[in-house]
């Protein structure tokens, strides 16, 4: 399923897809939901939902038929991570290219989230950096990252279960191979990470992918 920018016109990065979060990283099943303000809060002197954990840092692999994505995760400087992603293989799409974002690990009560966005440089001066928002369960041998799902998401936000911001504003009006952009503020998605971590319909456990530690 192919996703087209909903605010292409407002959004760009260079070198890379608008909606790509790391090249490899996730084949997701449905759309993917992005958003446009990070789970962390911008204060001073810090976010104290930002955590550091050494187990993150690493190189990781996943094999998916004859492409292997290998995922290295640096130390976290400021409190930021830096990924950089590639893929090996004959069955790679962008085989030997070598994808950068950065990430913030994110603690809310005993849940982890990691929050993928562009680094600064890769981002044209009048744009938006969105944001993808990853449920994240790692330990010394595996590293396993769930998405937000789309579908799930929407079924709640009609039922009136859910209430977040979104463009469009009326969830109605979604079309379905697009993706779902969040507008709601920082502090409204960390409540509603908490809340739903465990749900699967929101983080479904089909659309995990697990690395290996290498």
């Amino acid at each position: 399923m192919s996703c087209d920018p909903i605010i292409r016109t407002r959004v760009h990065f260079k070198g890379v897809g608008i909606f790509l979060i790391i090249a490899g990283l996730l084949a997701l099943p449905a759309c993917s939901v992005m958003s446009i303000h990070p789970l962390y809060e911008d204060v001073s002197p810090r976010d104290p939902d930002i955590v550091i954990d050494k187990d993150l840092a690493g190189s990781w692999s996943l094999t998916d038929e004859k492409c292997t994505t290998i995922l290295t995760v640096a130390a976290a400087k400021d409190e930021v991570y830096d990924f950089r992603a590639v893929g090996e293989g004959e069955g790679c799409s962008d085989h030997g290219k070598e994808t950068r974002q950065q990430a913030r690990l994110v603690k809310l009560d005993s849940y982890y989230f990691l929050d993928v966005s562009p680094r600064a440089e890769d981002v044209c001066v009048t744009c938006l950096a969105l944001h993808t928002i990853l449920l994240a369960r790692f330990d010394k041998d595996t590293l396993a990252l769930t998405p937000i799902d789309s579908d799930g998401l929407n079924e709640l936000l009609q039922a009136g279960t859910v209430h977040l911001k979104i463009l469009p504003e009326d969830p109605k009006q979604l079309i379905p191979e697009r993706p779902m952009t969040l507008t709601a503020l920082s502090k409204d998605l960390k409540k509603f990470c908490h809340k739903f971590a465990e749900n699967k319909k929101v983080f479904k456990p089909e659309s995990t992918e697990t690395f290996k530690r290498k």
